[in-house]
């Protein structure tokens, strides 16, 4: 039996990488799609679908990865199994473009201003942020940099996916445990190129229920968009947030209305109610049962597969805001962010669905 081992890619530069690929040690278990889309250089493909009836050809020690981590940690175990020396990079290939990205660029030949604008929108909830800096950035001349300080965590992804979609340059983004501060320099002529066009490979969903069948309809549409080849985005807002809770969450302190609102709110998605015929909790129980009958997928199996097929689930951050709903109480799985993220999302997609 292999050692099997799991290390993050942040351990790892693109260098080292690179000639572990030019060794024939690099796998990427993404479907040829995704990997024609773009990939590592000199990453071999190795589609985990294909896994089962193709193996490396030797005794090297393998690096693997896949977009996120869920698929290469089952390519590391299956190749582990058999004999092979493995080593899992998590985070995949979105951590390792993350890292490389045109932002990482843009910090080196940037410099920051002392004459910069100084805004303070703590205390904002989204999209309050984006809109107020994208307001502020319209009114300054070229060339000028504004800096923000923003508490709501949501904002550390609100803010890249709007400077990629307007074409303004992300000079510096910093996080806390207290906000996020970002410098943002107005650029004069917006590139359209930079702007993300429409595919027909995408799909955004907006789970705006906390009704179990609408909550169940929403991911297996996900789940048979994924299958079928397509990236897929799932927004979480207000009731929907329910659909992302622990199975077996700790008690988490909470006063005010934040508590009444944890009365109404369904523990689990297992709890949640049905839209129609919901008598009490039975309907749900009979739904259930009749589930099991035919062999459908519960909620929470259904979110595993999303999960491990790398659908991006969002939870949005002034719905759980405004509901008293903690990270704590959440999957740890999701991105936390707000309506920018979510637009940049759709600019990627030929279908948007509201559930």
């Amino acid at each position: 039996m292999a050692n099997y081992q799991a290390k993050h890619i942040n351990d790892f530069s693109k260098e080292e990488l690179e000639r572990l690929g030019e060794k024939g040690q690099l796998l990427d278990v993404r479907e040829t799609s995704e990997y024609e889309a773009g990939h590592i250089q000199y990453a071999y493909n190795f589609p985990l679908s294909e896994i089962e009836h193709k193996y490396p050809e030797n005794d090297k020690t393998y690096y693997i990865h896949c977009k996120s981590g869920a698929r290469s940690q089952k390519a590391s175990e299956f190749l582990a199994g058999k004999g092979f020396e493995v080593v899992n990079l998590d985070g995949g290939y979105s951590a390792f473009a993350e890292k490389n990205s045109s932002l990482a660029e843009e910090k080196r030949e940037l410099k920051i201003q002392d004459n910069r604008k100084l805004v303070n929108y703590s205390g904002m909830q989204c999209p309050g942020p984006i809109v107020s800096l994208n307001a502020e950035v319209q009114k300054m001349d070229a060339g000028k940099q504004i800096e923000v300080k923003v508490t709501d965590f949501g904002f550390h992804s609100d803010v890249r996916s709007w400077a990629a979609q307007t074409g303004h340059s992300i000079v510096e983004l910093e996080k806390s445990n207290k906000h996020i501060r970002a410098i943002i320099q107005k650029e004069e002529q917006i590139n359209k190129d930079m702007a993300i066009k429409e595919t027909s490979n995408g799909t955004t969903i907006v789970l705006f229920s906390g009704e179990l069948d609408k909550a169940l309809a929403a991911f297996i549409i996900a789940n048979g968009a994924r299958a079928a080849g397509r990236e897929v985005t799932i927004f979480f807002t207000f009731w929907g947030l329910s659909a992302l809770k622990l199975n077996n969450k700790e008690k988490v302190k909470k006063r005010g209305m934040e508590k009444l609102f944890d009365l109404f709110l369904p523990r689990t998605p297992v709890n949640m109610p049905i839209s129609k015929m919901n008598m009490l909790g039975l309907g749900n129980r009979m739904m259930r049962f009749i589930m099991k009958q035919k062999n459908v997928d519960s909620l929470p199996a259904l979110i595993d597969k999303a999960i491990e097929h790398d659908i991006k689930l969002i939870a949005c951050t002034m719905s759980m805001d405004v509901m008293g709903i903690k990270k704590e109480e959440l999957r740890s799985e999701i991105e936390f962010a707000g309506v920018g993220t979510y637009i940049g999302e759709t600019e990627k997609a030929k279908h948007n669905l509201f559930i």
